[in-house]
């Protein structure tokens, strides 16, 4: 994935396949935005990716995330892959913990979270970043505040197809309003799968479960569920690993649809 869709985070060597333009991430460096931000970031693949069954059938499962709103510094891959599996197999964050329930119910039963954290791959629709927004009260302590801008949304959305290309999931799951609209954006010939199932507990628009059938031009088929993202979601209670009823439901969905198609 480095060498050949130079997706890394590495400081000073992150070089977008793709000229924005300009000279790579330069492109969306809108009014030296991302000078001293932070230039790439590395997906994560566990260990057993594609080792995962759900509904008795092998599966590869890839989340499709937001961006690193609260991280300044440039990580090494093996820093992202070590920070990704400790955190959802400890179920440490909103975020990561979120990730390990929605395996727990997605995948056959009776695995154990050090199973679980390995079998799974996990990439940012969003691979660049600005400095963080800063506390007001401690500068110290960087806000968990997205911003990334419309342009890198849009521009980095080809970064994901070509890892969504690359990694060959069976199944998509997009974690919040902008992963969702990308992943949803790149599938060919889609194929809504039942309802859209919103959530009962809130009155905003953005919070709802869809599933989806299609590919990704020049990939092969696969399933795609895009939910709201983890963190600050009515009803899921990740560190209990209760989930709402509405994510409940299209994870079920998705375990009768990966059952159903060919080998």
């Amino acid at each position: 994935m480095e060498n050949e869709l130079r997706v890394g985070a590495d400081e000073g060597c992150f070089c977008c396949q793709f000229e924005f333009d300009g000279d790579g991430w330069k492109g969306c460096n809108q009014h030296g935005y991302l000078d001293d931000g932070r230039k790439g970031d590395y997906a994560y693949v566990g260990t057993e990716y594609g080792g995962a069954s759900v509904a008795g059938k092998p599966a590869r499962i890839l989340f499709v995330s937001m961006d690193r709103p609260g991280e300044e510094r440039h990580w090494t891959f093996e820093h992202v892959q070590a920070g990704y599996r400790h955190a959802a197999r400890i179920r440490g964050n909103p975020h990561m913990g979120g990730v390990d329930v929605e395996m727990e119910h997605l995948v056959d039963g009776g695995t154990s979270p050090d199973e679980r954290c390995n079998q799974f791959a996990l990439v940012n629709s969003v691979l660049c970043g600005p400095p963080p927004a800063r506390n007001a009260k401690d500068k110290d302590k960087p806000l968990a505040i997205s911003r990334s801008t419309g342009t890198m949304r849009t521009q980095c959305q080809q970064h994901t197809k070509r890892i969504i290309r690359e990694l060959e999931p069976d199944i998509v799951i997009a974690q919040g309003e902008w992963p969702r609209d990308s992943v949803r954006g790149l599938l060919v010939d889609p194929q809504q799968i039942g309802d859209r199932w919103a959530n009962q507990m809130s009155g905003q628009q953005h919070r709802w479960v869809e599933l989806w059938r299609g590919s990704i031009e020049g990939g092969k088929p696969l399933l795609a569920l895009l939910t709201s993202h983890p963190a600050n979601y009515p009803g899921f209670r990740w560190k209990t690993g209760g989930l709402p009823d509405e994510l409940n439901l299209g994870i079920q969905r998705t375990r009768e649809a990966h059952a159903k198609t060919s080998d």
